[in-house]
């Protein structure tokens, strides 16, 4: 399929310029991260969509609306017949479903409409129209930021560190094979590099883990280097002998919305080092990797 400037029903009408398969390269996944509120030019909400290449190095990030992505079906649909394209979701809201609500939902909606997608037919997954509504707008990458993301000593691409510091307060114990770790308070977190406040929130693995499968945040705190969570995470099915080999890696991050989300600070926990057949509450120190202990 090609696409002619003058045929305004083949071309997107916030897409300045027509992008192939062949000129972008094979996209390999796509994914809603998640919504972030706007203002301008309008007072609504954007999608921030993870775009996967094959045989690129890092991902990128573009911001959709759910009326750019009703455009792309509706564009769709005058190409290829409905048969051939998986159901958009609903443009209505029943009831008085409040904003942030409705946003999430249909982000949930647009990732199955997506996956569905591009899992169609080639002429329609890897159609123009598809490659054109996945590839950066100038807005993107604006928004994105002129810089990349930094590279690690090794060349991989790593997470953007900002200015570590501060304690977390924690409470461990352990009962019935059961792991609860109590996320408090934390406090002294650092500004971010323009300056303004971290949105902060705690992220713990329970390491080794090499399937990254025992992720668990809290949720995000706004505004503030001295947030309070009071968060029950709790880990099942953790046989007493077993928690002697783990290690509790917490990590405090900024939400960013758009890009990645700043490391703020991180520790490393020795489940052994602890005594762990009473509860134990205490403040760990956070920095770029260490190992504390109670």
């Amino acid at each position: 399929m090609k696409f002619t400037g003058s045929d305004d029903r083949l071309t997107l009408s916030f897409a300045p310029r027509t992008h192939t398969l062949k000129s972008s390269g094979r996209i390999s996944d796509v994914f809603l991260c998640r919504h972030e509120k706007i203002f301008h030019p309008n007072k609504g909400y954007v999608y921030v969509v993870k775009v996967m290449r094959e045989n690129a190095h890092e991902a990128t990030y573009i911001q959709r609306t759910f009326e750019e992505f009703q455009e792309l079906h509706n564009k769709l649909r005058l190409l290829f017949p409905s048969s051939q394209l998986p159901s958009f979701p609903s443009r209505f809201v029943i009831g008085r479903s409040r904003g942030e609500a409705v946003a999430e939902r249909r982000r949930e909606e647009l990732n199955r409409y997506i996956r569905h997608l591009t899992h169609e037919a080639p002429e329609v997954a890897e159609c123009d129209l598809v490659y054109t509504f996945f590839h950066p707008l100038p807005r993107d990458e604006k928004a994105a930021g002129t810089s990349p993301a930094p590279k690690s000593s090794d060349g991989s691409w790593a997470r953007p560190v900002g200015k570590v510091g501060g304690e977390v307060k924690l409470s461990i114990s352990y009962k019935n094979n059961k792991l609860f770790i109590m996320v408090m308070h934390i406090r002294g977190l650092q500004l971010l590099q323009d300056g303004n406040d971290p949105d902060p929130y705690v992220k713990i693995y329970l390491l080794p883990d090499p399937q990254k499968t025992t992720k668990k945040k809290t949720k995000v705190a706004r505004k503030t280097c001295n947030p309070t969570y009071n968060e029950m995470l709790v880990y099942d099915g953790i046989p007493k002998g077993d928690l002697q080999q783990r290690e509790l890696q917490l990590s405090v991050l900024s939400e960013q919305g758009f890009w990645e989300n700043v490391l703020l600070g991180e520790v490393h926990i020795r489940l052994r080092e602890l005594d762990l057949a009473q509860e134990k509450t205490g403040w760990f120190a956070l920095g770029s990797r260490s190992h504390e202990t109670l």
